[in-house]
């Protein structure tokens, strides 16, 4: 009683000591958290003209791109590469829109839906859905209108094991593509319309193009000026810099690092436990008797589902397909090795497969049919057909004189004939051949021709030895043990080269690469899972050297080697190019004087005069600028422009330097029609007005953040 008595005595100390343990705790916890109460972390991954980009409205539309990619792939795992691709495209999405909804509507731009479908479904269609081999005909390789439509006339049917809604929300964002190109386009014809070609102009380019010089030239080679007689100064970098700044201005900050990679790979005794656990497995593998049993062993304890189709030798990709044809049903293979992987196959059936079926069908077309109503009476029409056939034993040869679209079978009760695979679409044929048993009835739809298909296959002709195969394997992943030993090569790296100098000299010894980065990167050299790099450069200061930065792959240690901001760099930033460039014009004044002191008025005796030989070229012109194997298009300029036995100043070429003399200069025919040189310089002038939309991107104020954002 007598504790409880001293503290209510000191109740406002307490009080007031918890109060400030509270706020240190609350600043504590901002100061080491991006979302603490503090935090000031951004909202938004970039800025494109003062509008802020979101975070939320990006990662939602990344997302939703996401989920439409993994729907398509079933399942399959999205991969870093495809993660940041999806987030670059997410982006230029955004940044067009900004910067083109703009202009577009001031220009009074607009695509209507007439238009959208006349993009998809009309004699001009885009060729964004031409291109799409979902609307191609596997037969021939064309667009297929009829694919468009029967596959718009599904938008609401969606495959089986398939979000609802999935068809639909890929079509819309389809349609969203088609139509901000639609508008690029548009906006780029109004540019091209609007650019004409004089006569003066289409004349000019016609002798710019038919005028040639047959000349004389002595040429003095770089090579000639020792290097050290050339070599340039500090300041000559400087001024050389300062005249020619487009030459080397930098339109963002660009961060060059150089870094090491220590690979996350398994080591000799990773492959080994992994051929033991499958040895573990073998028996009990070999004990099951039927397909059946194969495949539900295969669904517990192997990588790779269990696939019941006979393949014939030729559709196989194994290293040891050969034994699956010789060796005994039930035969097991392996472990063998087969990529990243090892497996141990069993036959566990084989049988001789047709190449070619006696089938009959009914076809229900889908061609004309224009609205989801009209669709949906149609699937009607082929569920209550099928029904009728397979459950109430109607008569097949009578449903398909009154309802089958195909007007040849028809006639025949629906009886096709004997048919190849060649002859039906790849997908409706592997059914047919791979999956269909003799005698059932399947209802099938068939984008090839836009119909359904109710069909049974009457009579085969086996004659190709198929197998069936079970796989039960393993990935040969790295252990514990192994990353654990990995990341403690890569640490004590990144702890022993802390400076620049130490890092380059250790670095030596192992495959260190370079790499230049700005705030748009989103891989380093193309590596998986580098986000969490570039984000590092960003913040580090030069001459940093990086802790191991991890992914599940590797264990980068990075060493940020030069930064160079926005706008014209140091010299120290882009002094190799500046010294080749200083260089060069220092040895052209060396030569070209070495020319002028020689006072010669033709060039035989210039080239007497140099101690070298006078050489030839023949119908020089713009278009042919082929001098001594050389391309020199500045030489090229000079002879066609100076007067015939006259002799040219020094120019400077790519390979030295050259005095030429024409001997002859070939003046073209007088014409009167210049009409083919305009439309051709109205068609380069026409296909360059794409530039106009990327001249609009490259004056936008972009600033792109996303690297703060995304660690892989």
């Amino acid at each position: 009683m007598a504790v409880i008595g001293k503290i209510r005595k000191r109740s406002g100390l307490l009080i007031f000591i918890i109060g400030i343990s509270i706020l240190g705790f609350l600043i504590m916890d901002a100061t080491n958290s991006q979302t603490g109460v503090f935090s000031s972390r951004k909202d938004y991954v970039g800025k494109v003209n003062g509008t802020k980009v979101r975070y939320e409205d990006f990662e939602r539309k990344v997302s939703e791109t996401t989920e439409l990619y993994e729907e398509q792939m079933r399942g399959a795992e999205i991969s870093d590469e495809m993660r940041n691709s999806i987030r670059q495209q997410t982006w230029n999405e955004m940044v067009n829109e900004i910067i083109f909804s703009k202009v577009y509507k001031k220009l009074g731009l607009n695509v209507t839906p007439d238009e959208l479908t006349e993009l998809t479904m009309g004699e001009y269609a885009s060729p964004y859905i031409k291109n799409d081999q979902t609307f191609r005909d596997p037969n021939t390789g064309q667009f297929s209108k009829a694919r468009v439509q029967m596959f718009i006339n599904n938008l609401d049917r969606d495959p089986e094991g398939v979000p609802p809604g999935t068809v639909r929300k890929q079509w819309l964002r389809f349609e969203r593509t088609l139509k901000m190109d639609h508008f690029r386009t548009k906006y780029e014809d109004l540019i091209s319309k609007a650019l004409t070609v004089p006569d003066w102009m289409a004349e000019m380019a016609y002798y710019d193009q038919a005028r040639t010089a047959d000349i004389r030239y002595v040429m003095l080679p770089y090579s000639d000026v020792k290097e050290e007689e050339a070599k340039p100064t500090d300041e000559e970098l400087k001024e050389y810099l300062k005249k020619n700044p487009k030459v080397f201005e930098k339109n963002e900050e660009v961060r060059r690092i150089q870094y090491v990679s220590f690979d996350i790979v398994p080591s000799a005794a990773d492959s080994a436990r992994v051929i033991r656990e499958l040895e573990e497995r073998r028996a009990e593998f070999a004990a099951k008797t039927t397909a059946a049993e194969d495949s539900l062993f295969v669904k517990l304890y192997s990588e790779i589902p269990f696939d019941d189709v006979f393949y014939t030798k030729d559709a196989i990709v194994s290293p040891v397909k050969d034994s699956f044809f010789t060796l005994p049903v039930r035969s097991l293979i392996g472990p063998y090795l087969d990529g990243n992987s090892y497996k141990i196959a069993k036959i566990s059936d084989r049988k001789m497969i047709s190449d070619s079926l006696k089938i009959r069908e009914i076809k229900i077309s889908f061609s004309g049919v224009k609205t989801q109503e009209e669709a949906n009476v149609r699937i009607q029409l082929v569920d209550s057909i099928f029904r009728a056939i397979d459950s109430l034993k109607a008569d097949f040869a009578a449903l398909a004189a009154a309802y089958s679209d195909d007007a040849l079978s028809k006639a025949q009760g629906g009886v096709v004939g004997w048919v190849k695979p060649s002859e039906r679409g790849k997908e409706y044929s592997n059914f047919l051949f791979y999956r269909a048993v003799k005698g059932k009835y399947y209802k099938y739809p068939s984008q090839t021709d836009n119909a359904w298909y109710i069909v049974q296959i009457l009579e085969d002709k086996p004659s190709k030895q198929g197998v069936q195969v079970a796989y039960l394997s393993r990935k040969i992943l790295p252990s514990q043990e192994t990353q654990n030993t990995i990341y403690a090569k890569a640490a004590a790296f990144a702890a022993d080269n802390q400076s620049g100098q130490k890092f380059t000299e250790a670095a030596k010894k192992l495959n260190v690469r370079t790499a230049e980065l700005t705030k748009e990167s989103y891989t380093v050299n193309g590596l998986k899972s580098t986000m969490a790099v570039i984000k590092w450069a960003f913040g580090a200061k030069q001459g940093e050297v990086s802790p191991p930065i991890s992914n599940v792959e590797r264990h980068i240690v990075a060493y940020l080697e030069s930064i160079t901001p926005k706008g014209l760099p140091p010299v120290d930033a882009v002094k190799d190019l500046l010294v080749a460039r200083v260089t060069q014009e220092k040895k052209y004044r060396i030569l070209a004087k070495k020319i002028t002191d020689a006072g010669a008025n033709n060039i035989e005796a210039l080239a007497n005069k140099l101690n070298k030989s006078a050489m030839d070229a023949t119908a020089v012109s713009f278009n042919s600028a082929n001098i001594g194997g050389a391309y020199e298009p500045n030489v090229a300029a000079v002879a066609v422009s100076t007067p015939k036995g006259a002799m040219s100043r020094p120019i400077q070429g790519n390979m030295g330097v050259y005095v030429v003399q024409p001997v002859n200069i070939n003046e073209p025919q007088k014409i009167t029609d210049y009409s083919p040189f305009a439309v051709t310089l109205q068609n380069t002038a026409s296909g360059k007005s794409r530039l106009a939309t990327e001249a609009l991107k490259k004056l936008a104020n972009i600033k792109d953040e996303r690297f703060e954002f995304y660690n892989n």
